[in-house]
């Protein structure tokens, strides 16, 4: 259970990362771009130790999450473009349905009823915050493609989750490193042939915070992994989830001074008393 806080730190780093990035109006794809080149030059130095040939499990499961990955920090940072932190936070957080269904349905894990009951807490938290969230973004925006992002989002991000709890379920323990140096590599090779095509002009400061970007996308992966070899994926993803969401609304406020309605306000006391009932059984 200990991994999920750093697992979590790392995620809050991450979204105050990009809401920084479109406050100074940086390139999106080229801060996504030099975090990759961060990541898995990081990976590489980290782990070169123990790299060795994957298994086809591996490197089919490493390489699609590497395209996800991609495809959902594009969407995210589209989504914090709109309005305050927290909403495309919560939107990005909601997809925590998709891996717990997976979990209890494909490898059939079985949480104990403490945890059903914060899992439950946590989905309705999440509904209400991102509701009251999205409402008051979409009405100073005009509310166009809101829709559009909360469907990506959500199958995105899920997908993400259940990648990884796949490569943990059908591959060796000791291949946790090449799936993430995989992950990575591939993330970086299809940000940077979106650069290249487009020809996006550099800019040295957003190249710079995209590599600072790329410490906490690399470890909050990591700590995720670590913390799914002893903690059942309806707990640990719905955790961090909450967590997030949490931090985020706490940094926007006291950062951007970005408040909070009344749904949302009560989402947030939903979601503290869910987190206090995820490591029960």
């Amino acid at each position: 259970m200990i991994w999920l806080l750093p697992a979590a730190g790392c995620s809050i780093i991450i979204a105050l990362i990009l809401k920084v990035n479109e406050v100074r109006s940086g390139d999106r794809i080229l801060l996504a771009g030099s975090n990759y080149i961060a990541a898995s030059i990081l990976s590489f130095i980290l782990f070169g130790a123990h790299l060795t040939r994957p298994g086809a499990a591996t490197l089919v499961l490493g390489s699609a999450a590497g395209i996800d990955y991609v495809l959902g920090f594009l969407l995210l940072m589209a989504g914090i473009a709109r309005g305050p932190l927290a909403v495309p936070v919560t939107v990005m957080r909601l997809s925590v349905a998709v891996p717990i269904a997976a979990s209890v349905v494909i490898w059939g894990e079985c949480p104990g009823s403490m945890q059903w009951a914060g899992v439950a807490l946590g989905l309705v938290a999440i509904v209400l915050f991102g509701c009251g969230l999205s409402s008051s973004a979409s009405q100073r925006e005009g509310g166009g493609g809101y829709p559009l992002l909360i469907i990506g989002l959500f199958l995105v991000m899920g997908t993400g989750d259940i990648l990884l709890k796949a490569f943990r379920e059908l591959s060796p323990e000791t291949e946790r490193f090449l799936f993430t140096t995989i992950l990575f590599t591939v993330a970086c090779l299809c940000t940077w042939t979106v650069v290249l095509v487009r020809r996006i002009p550099f800019d040295r400061a957003t190249f710079l915070l995209g590599l600072v970007l790329g410490v906490p996308n690399l470890f909050s992966t990591v700590f995720i992994l670590k913390a799914l070899r002893s903690v059942p994926a309806s707990t640990a993803f719905p955790f961090v989830n909450l967590t997030v969401i949490l931090g985020s609304a706490l940094l926007g406020f006291a950062v951007w001074r970005e408040r909070l309605g009344k749904l949302s306000t009560a989402g947030l006391a939903l979601a503290a008393l869910a987190l206090i009932l995820l490591p029960m059984r």
